[in-house]
């Protein structure tokens, strides 16, 4: 530690061209103590507050002379040393110890800093080294002092992320052994507002204006009421956090709390009674300027616990999601100086969580009017809350009517999932959605149930019929038994098919088949367009492992073979369409009922609103994906030789064998173009020959009309207040606790794990020369021609 002597006034030049720095006497001096390690905001904030100078819009200058020893080493002009980051104040610190220093401290305005900068000085009295964001240290955490009233932490019971995971959200799905063409109509940068990572929109700027500034101004003040006694002390914590300062309770009783400046001596000082209500306290006296010395109040300045930590960071930055506790720290200790340890970081975040989505039981309660409201600005919409006779959760509904209206022009396919929730009372989130004219994700219904059970997936479905029209209807889930069981119930009439992906998952998983090796032979059965190709698929099977043929008979080839499929199945095979809203929804499972349902329709918004645009953009009668296939389709059709059998049907030769196209009734032997209901080349070729219109064959559900009306509809946000005044109660399930942190993702299976990896090559040997013939292939002991 350094003691350092500072004067007030400004630089002058004189005739012989040297520095003299003319003192205002009428400021005086101060004496500042600085420790090793002074950062330069540090140092700029003693100086602040001891000489009362605005930052804004002045501009502190601190600056100092060389010591005449170095001078006389140096020109005569010679300019002083401006004090401008941490760097140089390590410099005066270092020179202070060997020499007599005074620091001299003026204040310009931003035209004369501009002038420097110009004369290629760097002003770096806000600059952030973008290091700070990336170093992790082993920092520590100092609770209140025993003067003010003690609080207590409590220990959250869903843990949180330790890192943040980047996906790519929006029409990400799981990779499947045939192409779903989701990769052709996949909308690129659907959600790059969720990629932005906090450094980066730090560094830009973006959060700038989202909470107030650190300056400690504007948070109290004479007149300002509090709900509670708590609620004061709350606000003068963070205060004292904001403004570096520590306080003392001189007086606090049910009706009167006087805070006063930790310093003895200093004048600054809030005071607050009960005036006319029972518990609001009122600021009736508030004294907002210290009179100590910043050095004293550094000294007894203390530090704060997580939880107004977390809530300094929200009315800062505005922003929680994608935070990790590495951004806490690294913010806490740029913006307030305070070293945190990972515990803390993690805690504030928890924190900083509750403090703007609120405790998992207020989303309970407030779940009731966040439906109503969802009703009023999106009516039509399909909601429903069943409770206990308790009061307790029990389901919860909802489906926007926007996709509702959308569905009505796209495939007659719905794919239903359950996804774990990962919050305090735990759940299942129950998915229906279908695929669009260009092979996206199309979501149509979100229900919440305490678990997949035969009562849950008979009332899901019983509320999703309300969603669509009662005509022929697929729907393809895994191999839960309580979805047959619901489908039998409740919607006889519909067409179920299984994943094949699950069944893959089920064989793989059974050592008792031994059926790795023939994966692919299962894979070409289920996905066979040809009764034929079928067969000599489960024939190949049966020969090498009956287990596993009798298996699959088991299963009920009309579930998981394309070819024996009663009903349009499509290109859709397995259930990557509700896996991939799970997906995309992973972030918001631990939150309350309330915001996961937000994030879901705001989620849905951001969709619909950028595929309308996407589909009044399209220059070509059919959406993206499906032109993608006719190109390469029209592209094989060329090379085929067409025979002309009568009206409408033709024998096409090429790709592989020859083929009976039957345009009249859109059918091919190749079995491609009945079941996707888009011409297949040899359909292609066919249609050239009669001279027809491809898109005569090709079904009207791909066209961008139908992608257009699908989208067409907006989703509005739910209005802030609730037009009803109906006091429904919804209390928080009973669930038994568990011990350890609650997984956040479930474990991944021997496919899965797999299909991660990457393949790696084959290590290639360094081939050896003789060094006697030269010749590679071997070597001197074995050389033959010596």
């Amino acid at each position: 530690m350094v003691c350092l002597a500072s004067v007030y006034g400004k630089w002058v030049v004189m005739e012989d061209k040297t520095w003299n720095f003319e003192v205002d006497k009428g400021k005086g001096g101060r004496m500042f103590y600085l420790r090793d390690g002074c950062t330069h905001e540090e140092l700029l904030t003693m100086v602040q507050a001891d000489y009362m100078l605005d930052m804004e819009p002045e501009r502190v200058e601190l600056s100092y002379p060389l010591p005449d020893v170095m001078l006389h080493q140096m020109p005569s002009d010679f300019p002083p040393m401006y004090i401008t980051n941490d760097g140089q104040v390590h410099s005066l610190i270092e020179t202070c110890k060997t020499h007599v220093l005074r620091l001299c401290i003026s204040v310009g305005n931003k035209d004369k800093g501009q002038q420097r900068d110009e004369d290629n000085y760097v002003d770096e009295d806000n600059y952030v080294d973008e290091d700070e964001y990336e170093e992790e240290e082993e920092l520590s955490d100092v609770n209140w002092d025993a003067n003010s009233d003690e609080e207590v932490e409590e220990e959250y019971d869903d843990a949180g992320d330790d890192d943040y995971v980047d996906e790519d959200f929006a029409g990400k799905k799981a990779e499947d052994t045939d192409a779903d063409y989701s990769e052709y109509g996949k909308v690129q940068d659907e959600d790059d507002w969720e990629k932005k990572r906090f450094e980066e929109r730090l560094r830009r700027g973006d959060l700038n204006g989202h909470g107030v500034g650190f300056d400690g101004s504007g948070d109290i003040s004479v007149g300002q009421s509090y709900v509670s006694k708590n609620d004061l002390i709350s606000a003068l914590r963070v205060k004292a956090v904001k403004s570096r300062f520590a306080f003392k309770v001189s007086k606090s009783t049910t009706k009167l709390y006087v805070a006063k400046c930790f310093v003895d001596g200093c004048k600054w000082m809030c005071r607050a009674a009960i005036k006319n209500e029972a518990k609001r306290f009122f600021v009736t006296k508030y004294v907002k300027v210290h009179t100590c010395s910043v050095v004293d109040r550094a000294r007894f300045r203390k530090g704060c616990t997580p939880r107004y930590l977390g809530q300094i960071f929200v009315e800062q930055f505005g922003i929680i999601d994608g935070i990790v506790p590495r951004h806490i720290a690294s913010a806490i200790r740029v913006l307030l100086g305070l070293k945190l340890n990972y515990t803390t970081s993690y805690r504030a975040l928890k924190a900083a969580q509750l403090f703007v989505r609120g405790t998992p039981e207020a989303g309970y309660a407030a779940l009731p009017s966040y439906l109503r409201r969802v009703k009023q600005s999106n009516p039509g919409s399909v909601t429903d809350l069943v409770c206990e006779a308790n009061g307790q959760f029990k389901y919860c509904f909802l489906s926007l009517y926007a996709s509702m209206v959308g569905f009505q022009y796209l495939r007659r396919v719905i794919v239903v999932d359950g996804t774990h929730l990962t919050g305090k009372y735990g759940g299942t989130l129950l998915v229906a959605a279908g695929q669009d004219a260009n092979f996206q994700v199309f979501p149509l219904a979100f229900g919440i149930v305490d678990a997949e059970n035969n009562e849950s997936w008979g009332w899901f479905m019983n509320k999703l019929q309300q969603c669509f029209s009662s005509h022929h209807m697929v729907i393809i889930s895994d191999r839960h038994p309580s979805i047959p069981n619901a489908c039998l119930n409740v919607l006889p009439w519909v067409t179920r098919g299984i994943c094949y992906y699950h069944l893959q998952g089920n064989i793989v998983s059974k050592s008792e088949l031994g059926a790795k090796d023939l994966m692919y032979l299962v894979k070409g059965a289920a996905y066979a367009h040809t009764l034929r190709e079928y067969n000599r698929c489960m024939a190949s099977i049966r020969a090498a492992k009956p287990a596993l043929a009798n298996y699959l008979e088991l299963a009920d080839p009309k579930l998981w073979s394309r070819v024996h499929f009663p009903g349009d199945r499509y290109n859709i095979k397995t259930s990557n369409i509700a896996e991939s809203i799970n997906s995309a929804l992973k972030r918001a499972k631990g939150f309350p009922i309330p915001y996961l349902l937000q994030f879901i329709r705001e989620k849905l918004g951001v969709w619909f609103a950028k595929r309308r645009e996407d589909a009044l953009s399209l220059q070509t009668p059919y959406s993206k994906g499906v032109e993608y296939l006719l190109a390469i389709r029209t592209h094989h059709a060329e090379t085929y030789t067409v025979e002309h059998i009568d009206g409408w049907t033709f024998n096409v030769i090429g790709g592989g064998g020859h083929y009976i196209v039957n345009l009249e009734n859109r059918s091919c032997e190749c079995g491609v173009f009945q079941i996707e209901k888009i011409p297949c080349s040899h359909a292609i070729a066919a249609s050239t020959e009669a001279n027809m219109h491809i898109s005569q064959n090709v079904c009207m559900t791909y066209t961008k009309e139908s992608l257009y009306a699908t989208y067409a509809r907006p989703i509005y946000p739910e209005p802030t207040e609730d037009a009803e005044e109906e006091e429904d109660i919804c209390l928080p399930p009973e669930v038994a606790p568990t011990r350890g942190r609650k997984k956040k993702s479930r474990y991944l299976t021997w496919l899965e794990l797999s299909r991660k990896r990457q393949p790696k090559p084959r290590k290639v040997h360094k081939v050896y020369s003789c060094s006697l013939c030269r010749v590679p292939g071997h070597t001197r002991p074995h050389c033959v021609s010596h």
